[in-house]
């Protein structure tokens, strides 16, 4: 997969960037949203829509930066690096990740820009390599429900492709063009969480995933059966994430935008769990986190080695993140 794209995911995404993930620059005008509430995008009507558990929280927790870094090591002693930095605007929104990605000694910047509409919906993910547009990603929206997402690759017109999306009660299926793939994601129709993803090869299921929340709506555990089998465990603390205000309005299109070899799990119980990821179990072995809070139970730095099984990371690969969070108060 070639597709240099934040999230989902990103951004997305946040504890799941491989070699094959990262990061325009340049003259972008981003709209800023006149209506609606861009932390929590709850609408009764629409059943994956995500619905908020908790209380919004004040403006005490309104992120001003936020700096992710992390680092894979390989037994060859051969290290590669992201250091990105998150840029949150005035209604605490994402709207861009700078990325220095080092590998084999060698640094690129990459930018990644999210464009909204005036009802706060992503419509496009614009991304640079050291300044150069190399690709981006449209967003088409059929009366509030995704209706298709589009990738062009705008140095390899080979790597493009669109997802199309079909809308039944709490269950939405992906197809992806000119292949035999096709993905269908079930959501809670209580909480509007997704519970399901079950990925397909000519209509046969060759992977489910299984995902489990606490009683607050904080990720949990996901058992993955089939190919790359495998079951993750989460543990939280009782405080705010952050992460979640500032992304909330990307929860659809970051689960809907996901590659079938992507790993889910990791960024959404970091990013969209009400409180904040403690440890990360999978069976390669238990992360190792330290998190350090303020007076006021803020995060504002966790650090430590964590464990995957993202395919395309070999199991003797040491993963190590550092987060900082700084707040506008």
């Amino acid at each position: 997969m070639k597709r240099i794209i934040l999230i989902p995911a990103v951004i997305l995404v946040l504890c799941c960037f491989s070699c094959d993930n990262e990061p325009y620059d340049g003259e972008i005008f981003i709209e800023q949203p006149t209506t609606g509430d861009p932390t929590d995008p709850v609408d009764p009507v629409d059943p994956v829509d995500p619905v908020d558990p908790n209380p919004e929280p004040g403006a005490s927790l309104q992120l001003n930066d936020y700096d992710y870094i992390k680092t894979f090591s390989s037994a060859t002693g051969d290290d590669t690096t992201f250091i990105t930095d998150f840029v949150i605007n005035a209604n605490n929104q994402f709207l861009s990740q700078n990325t220095m990605f080092t590998f084999l000694g060698i640094t690129v910047n990459g930018v990644a820009n999210i464009i909204r509409d005036e009802n706060s919906r992503v419509i496009q993910i614009r991304n640079s390599v050291d300044g150069v547009l190399v690709n981006r990603t449209s967003v088409i929206y059929n009366l509030d429900k995704l209706t298709e997402i589009t990738y062009e690759d705008l140095e390899d017109a080979s790597e493009n492709f669109t997802f199309s999306f079909v809308h039944v009660n709490n269950e939405i299926t992906r197809t992806r063009e000119e292949t035999n793939f096709s993905t269908k994601f079930t959501f809670d129709a209580t909480t509007s969480k997704l519970v399901k993803r079950e990925t397909m090869e000519n209509g046969m299921v060759i992977k489910t995933e299984n995902i489990s929340y606490d009683s607050n709506g904080n990720l949990t555990t996901a058992v993955i059966t089939g190919q790359d089998a495998n079951t993750y465990t989460y543990t939280h603390d009782s405080n705010t994430n952050p992460l979640r205000n500032s992304l909330n309005d990307m929860y659809v299109f970051s689960i809907l935008n996901d590659e079938y070899d992507d790993q889910y799990e990791h960024w959404q119980a970091m990013i969209f769990s009400p409180n904040n990821v403690t440890n990360v179990t999978t069976q390669q072995g238990s992360s190792n986190l330290n998190i350090q809070y303020d007076a006021n139970n803020r995060i504002l730095t966790r650090n430590g080695t964590i464990f995957t099984s993202v395919p395309t990371i070999s199991d003797g690969t040491t993963i190590t993140i550092d987060e900082t969070f700084q707040y506008i108060n």
